[in-house]
């Protein structure tokens, strides 16, 4: 299967998660051959096209559904235009923020997305979204939605340093984080997905 790497994002202890698309438009976040994630040192980058191997990874929990396990690879192009490419196999969601993962996501008091059981869970745990305003990044690595009248971000996750502002109308693609919550939270708090932004497209 030919594959299109979309997003690098980092992950804790030096690890690395890919996401990729299938020239038939199938989304997969791609793991090892033992399902982990790659380390830091692996040899996918946004923007190439490989040939792979791949099997689905077992266990998988709703709405992470697109694990997959990466067998065999042989890196033989480049895609340049990525939104192109996107835009051609994938619908994103337009408009606000509150548009994201199906309509499905929450917000933290502080912000933070999120999605929850209680609050339903979306098709996928990846998507694209076309925001109807500035994305604008502060010193933590968050991307506001119309900070100057607005509470609400992404955490950005990607490899490549942030810009500092991702103008309305741009193609990006965001994502959603495991299960989890802290170990000190209130019994009664539920597992969280967190909303992450993972990437864009300019051209």
């Amino acid at each position: 299967m030919m594959v299109v790497i979309l997003a690098r994002t980092r992950m804790s202890v030096a690890r690395i998660c890919i996401g990729g698309m299938s020239v038939e438009g199938q989304s997969f976040r791609l793991m090892d051959a033992h399902c982990s994630y790659f380390n830091n040192r692996c040899p996918f980058n946004v923007g190439e096209i490989w040939q792979m191997e791949l099997q689905p990874c077992n266990g998988l929990e709703a709405p992470h559904l697109e694990d997959t396990a990466v067998l065999r690879a042989e890196r033989i192009g480049t895609q340049a235009d990525l939104r192109g490419f996107v835009l051609g196999r994938a619908k994103p969601w337009t408009g606000g923020i509150e548009s994201i993962f199906d309509g499905k996501i929450l917000f933290t008091n502080n912000g933070s997305g999120y999605i929850s059981q209680p609050g339903g869970l979306p098709s996928s745990s990846t998507g694209f979204w076309i925001p109807d305003k500035d994305l604008d990044f502060n010193n933590n690595r968050r991307a506001s939605y119309s900070p100057r009248n607005d509470w609400r971000y992404l955490s950005y996750v990607g490899t490549s340093g942030p810009e500092h502002t991702i103008p309305q109308g741009t193609l990006v693609r965001v994502s959603l984080a495991k299960w989890w919550k802290p170990r000190d939270a209130d019994e009664t708090l539920e597992l969280r997905c967190y909303a992450q932004l993972s990437g864009w497209f300019n051209n």
